[in-house]
């Protein structure tokens, strides 16, 4: 089999058996801070997983000992989180409860889970596949997601999972500076399944923006042109300006995802691309303009926020495994 090249997909391998087994448990918990772990049998605990960090979308794949993870609201209320975490079972079962009530899961059952909203899983011996989306992310695409729960089955659900899984199994061979385009294939994919079995919605949203939303993200970006959309959309150029009114106008639009784009990726610890690398790959050419905008949308310089993540960045290399999974879902903007 080829090597892996030496900048491909950044993983964290967590692996309890490295441990003594009286510390099995502690190890595999302190990964996180969104919820309250406990260990229904004493005794040794055996987790073996690996979580790829591409920025606004971390991906696992673990198989995990008997556990409960209590989302309560003063956990809630405590930790700042804003992320969706979809499950797929893949072994075992699990149990979900929510406000909504209480569901025993088997596979190929699927879920959601909102780190904005209390909840309880409890879980048998399992072997999950997890992606965690921040929610801004996800819902520039899915549209306004207001759910937590078992999803129905169909078959944008099927594909989303036999393309994660064939994602991983390339992952070894793929480059760290495609992490941000496997996130927006698994994204997409996975908002057009959520779509699909009613955990998410676009009613708030006219068909025609959605279609113009749509048309945008197909893009490549920095090539957005109001004559394109028009023409794509068959409308005229002041229907378009009506649509994006809030949002300053199309162009104010398209140049603020991209900027909020590149901003994830330079929040990302384990991103090294220069300014000018992710200048290009969001289509910023001018780079007076991008560093002027860049402080008027988030209130700092790009500059100051590579300084910000390097302290973190230097730790890295010698953190434990939970230490760079917590550093990773503290990442996800």
């Amino acid at each position: 089999m080829e090597a892996a090249p030496p900048e491909s997909i950044p993983r964290v391998i967590m692996d309890t058996t490295l441990v003594p087994e009286s510390e099995q448990f502690a190890y595999w918990a302190a990964h996180t801070r969104g919820a309250r772990l406990s260990q229904p049998n004493p005794g040794p605990f055996y987790n073996r997983g690996d979580m790829w960090n591409l920025g606004a979308l971390q991906m696992c794949l673990t198989e995990v000992d008997p556990f409960v993870a209590v989302r309560d609201r003063e956990l809630v209320n405590a930790v700042d989180a804003d992320y969706i975490q979809y499950v797929q079972i893949l072994d075992g079962s699990m149990t979900f409860e929510a406000d909504d009530g209480k569901s025993v899961l088997h596979p190929p059952a699927c879920f959601l889970r909102d780190a904005a909203q209390p909840s309880v899983v409890t879980s048998t011996r399992v072997r999950l596949l997890m992606l965690y989306f921040s929610r801004d992310f996800l819902e520039e695409r899915a549209g306004p997601i207001d759910y937590q729960g078992p999803l129905k089955a169909c078959p944008e659900l099927d594909l989303l999972q036999e393309i994660a899984c064939d994602m991983i199994a390339f992952f070894p061979f793929g480059k760290e500076k495609s992490a941000p385009l496997y996130a927006e294939i698994l994204r997409d994919l996975t908002a057009a399944a959520l779509r699909a079995s009613g955990a998410a919605h676009r009613s708030t949203q006219s068909p025609l923006l959605v279609a113009a939303k749509d048309y945008i993200a197909s893009q490549p970006p920095g090539t957005l042109s109001v004559e394109g959309i028009t023409n794509a959309l068959k409308v005229s150029r002041s229907v378009v300006y009506r649509l994006f009114e809030r949002e300053g106008g199309l162009l104010a639009y398209d140049r603020m995802r991209r900027l909020r784009a590149l901003h994830r990726a330079m929040r990302n610890p384990l991103n090294n691309s220069t300014l000018a690398e992710l200048s290009a790959r969001y289509g910023f050419r001018d780079q007076t303009s991008l560093l002027r905008n860049f402080r008027k949308a988030f209130g700092y310089s790009p500059s100051e926020l590579r300084r910000r993540n390097l302290g973190r960045a230097k730790t890295h290399a010698d953190a434990s495994a939970p230490d760079r999974i917590r550093e990773a879902f503290d990442s996800i903007d």
